[in-house]
């Protein structure tokens, strides 16, 4: 009788122990918030989710982060204005035009201010006087590499809607594909593929990380009624995004593991390329600039044309003013 007694407490005690242990973290997993995010464009965007869920930065900041790859960023808009991502990570000029075009999308975090994308010709062209009455590529019509294209386009003295026929080719690797082919004679382009680029011959007309142009190059975005319902959520991605760049500046082991897994690469040489490239773009503390919003404005001056548009139409700064304030970007 006290044996069975004994056996009994014990294993009261053992169900109350293991709900204890369990009980916390059995919460904590019902507890994350999902999160459907779509992104677009290789490189930068696949570092950052790559590092995020290696280190699972994302489940520390209770969030169960699903992220779907689209491979243009007019597609991804249009995916997250239907409701199929909470989120779109892609470049802020495209969630611009979205906003210029009558749509509540906005601008929650900037990641990137400024240009990650080179302009590649093929090896017999040297500048851009010579892609005159040439073919380009670009991802999709209305997309942030087309935007980018048509800016280095007219840097180089050429106008983009006369002097050359853009062709909707797809992302960065596929255009590498079209160039590699004789599709086309050139391309704006994911700096990590430079490595390559410069193995086949291709040449370098210009480095839009070297300008001193501001611009949303990486974003993210959500509709208004999302983020009003959801500025917690907002606050949670924002923060691991954050926490997600500081790995990738300071842990270099796996940060390179992480590169590595994102481009499906072992070329060393590309590895160490873009891991130095990311370290150069990235903010940690990722708040839009004024810049950035005004080189968008001035780029698109028929849509913008009439609508006395300012920075504060663009973007939702509150999920980052709380985090500024809670100390979230302090190194």
């Amino acid at each position: 009788m006290i044996i069975k007694h004994l056996n009994k407490s014990l294993s009261l005690a053992v169900a109350l122990f293991v709900g204890l242990v369990a009980g916390p973290w059995h919460l904590s997993a019902q507890s994350l918030d999902k999160v459907h995010l779509g992104y677009s464009g290789t490189g930068l965007s696949q570092y950052v989710v790559e590092m995020g869920k290696r280190l699972g930065l994302f489940r520390k900041n209770n969030l169960d982060l699903e992220p779907v790859y689209v491979n243009s960023g007019s597609l991804l808009n249009q995916a997250l204005i239907a409701g199929t991502f909470d989120v779109s990570f892609s470049q802020g000029s495209e969630a611009m035009m979205v906003k210029l075009r009558g749509a509540d999308m906005r601008i929650t975090a900037v990641i990137a201010n400024r240009f990650n994308h080179v302009y590649i010709a093929a090896p017999s062209i040297t500048s851009f006087k010579q892609l005159k009455g040439k073919k380009v590529a670009v991802s999709r019509f209305g997309s942030g590499s087309h935007f980018q294209s048509n800016l280095a386009l007219r840097e180089g003295g050429l106008d983009p809607e006369k002097d050359v026929t853009i062709l909707q080719i797809g992302n960065s690797g596929a255009r590498m594909a079209a160039i590699l082919g004789g599709t086309v004679d050139g391309t704006i382009m994911a700096a990590d593929f430079v490595p390559k680029a410069k193995r086949e011959g291709f040449n370098i007309l210009t480095d839009l990380a070297d300008t001193k142009i501001e611009y949303p190059f990486l974003s993210l975005n959500m509709m208004g009624p999302y983020i009003d319902r959801n500025l917690r959520v907002a606050k949670a991605l924002i923060k691991s995004f954050s926490e997600s760049i500081r790995a990738l500046q300071t842990d270099s082991p796996n940060a390179r593991i992480a590169v590595r897994a994102a481009l499906k690469t072992d070329d060393a040489e590309t590895i160490e390329y873009a891991l130095t490239r990311s370290i150069r773009v990235l903010d940690p503390r990722p708040f839009p600039t004024p810049g950035g919003i005004k080189t968008v404005l001035d780029e698109v001056g028929k849509e913008a044309k009439g609508k006395n548009l300012k920075y504060e139409d663009f973007i939702d700064l509150r999920a980052l003013r709380e985090l500024e304030k809670e100390g979230a970007f302090k190194q």
